[in-house]
């Protein structure tokens, strides 16, 4: 599954989950108004502008050919889901893209300080309704000119503020089976990332 879908799902679990989250803790804890951010605001804020599907073409196939010229020190940080494109650089896909704004989705790359391996990351997927949040982490790597950025997420955590009140583990992933990020470009003074993911979609990142 790609993970834009598989955040979505996750944004699901988390508002179902809620009304038994608060029955645990007794309703303490209360949330704040859900905050979303539109794609206009978000860009606007970063002076940034998205590329239209010509341009985004040009990119993937430049990066296809000659590389994309993206590397492991330039995409270290946190990225927010800004845009989904469609499998076929058609046109934007509006309910994902802005389901995943209103969940304030978002994707961590990090140094692994445990490897000396230059190009292993610890990798960090999540979304957010309010107070509780859902994230999942693991590891990932980069390979080849393009680069690829296979990576696998073990670990769940539910949590509500800085408490975690759900953590779990996953089946770890063989190596075929490992989803992946196809990278295409970085640009806007390094604040927009876009990426082909496993299912086909286009993902547009904005630098937080």
């Amino acid at each position: 599954m790609n993970i834009s879908k598989f955040l979505l799902i996750d944004a699901v679990l988390v508002i179902a989950a809620i009304p038994l989250i608060f029955f645990v803790s007794g309703g303490k804890r209360k949330s704040p108004f859900l905050r979303s951010s539109s794609k206009e605001e978000l860009l606007r804020k970063a002076s940034g502008k998205l590329p239209d599907k010509e341009k985004l073409r040009e990119l993937e196939k430049f990066a296809t050919e000659q590389g994309s010229g993206i590397e492991f020190d330039s995409i270290i940080g946190i990225w927010k889901f800004i845009s989904i494109w469609k499998k076929d650089i058609d046109e934007e896909d509006p309910i994902f893209s802005s389901l995943l704004r209103v969940f304030s989705a978002k994707i961590e790359f990090r140094k692994d300080l445990l490897t000396k391996n230059s190009t292993e990351l610890s990798v960090i997927a999540s979304i957010q309704f309010g107070l509780f949040s859902i994230g999942f982490s693991g590891t990932g790597y980069l390979k080849g000119k393009q680069p690829l950025l296979p990576f696998c997420l073990n670990l769940i955590e539910l949590k509500a503020g800085s408490d975690i009140l759900l953590r779990r583990s996953l089946k770890e992933q063989e190596d075929k089976e490992k989803s992946f990020f196809a990278m295409i470009a970085l640009e806007e003074n390094e604040e927009l990332l876009s990426a082909r993911g496993q299912g086909g979609e286009v993902v547009i990142w904005l630098k937080d």
